[in-house]
């Protein structure tokens, strides 16, 4: 695959940050947490710039770590679906109200379209899987040989996302992940939100919550 997608485990819930490359290229961030300074050691070290900060989602976990971003990138536009927007800005929404720190991003942001979609240099498709967040989605990289997925909290190696949140829809979940994930290749590479990376078909075969009637 023409990009590589490096992990850094980040924040309070151990969140996995995703930083998306191309070769000396600038950078996608996706879900920055906070402590980010191994993600950005690793940027600055390589001189690389940020194209742009992408969210899966708006749970605290997944963006407290956006002002350390945009602390060294400036410019660099937030990219978020619109029904994410309400978490996005209220702390009592998104959770981060049980730090006992509220956070919140309430500068502009761009909205992420469902479909193809083309960032800088970066191509790829937005899937909307709403039901962990009213919001949520996957986005899936594609060349000719390979396919690799940031599932965010939708799909994890052996679970799912929670769906006993405010605003969550377990039924929903599940068919995001039947109609948008469980389609593609069986070598697809799954990147999730939190724990290690899988493929879509092991979770096809052994992920208990995925065991769908034909």
């Amino acid at each position: 695959m023409n990009i590589t997608i490096t992990k850094f485990v980040t924040g309070p819930l151990e969140t996995n940050s995703y930083v998306v490359s191309m070769g000396k290229l600038p950078v996608l961030v996706i879900d920055p947490s906070s402590n980010c300074g191994e993600l950005l050691h690793s940027l600055k070290s390589e001189r690389k710039g940020v194209e742009a900060i992408v969210l899966t989602h708006g749970h605290f976990d997944h963006m407290l770590g956006i002002p350390e971003i945009l602390a060294y990138a400036p410019a660099a536009p937030v990219w978020v679906n619109p029904n994410e927007k309400p978490m996005v800005v209220n702390a009592e929404f998104n959770g981060s109200f049980m730090l006992g720190k509220a956070f919140s991003h309430t500068s502009p942001t761009r909205d992420l379209p469902e479909g193809p979609l083309s960032i800088g240099p970066y191509s790829f498709d937005v899937a909307y899987m709403p039901g962990h967040t009213p919001g949520g989605a996957a986005f899936i990289f594609r060349d000719s040989n390979e396919t690799a997925c940031i599932s965010g909290d939708s799909l994890f190696a052996g679970s799912i996302g929670r769906s006993d949140f405010p605003g969550s829809d377990g039924k929903a979940l599940l068919r995001c992940i039947r109609d948008n994930l469980l389609t593609l290749p069986d070598n697809a590479v799954v990147y999730p939100g939190h724990g290690g990376r899988t493929t879509i078909g092991r979770e096809r075969r052994l992920n208990p919550f995925l065991q769908f009637d034909s």
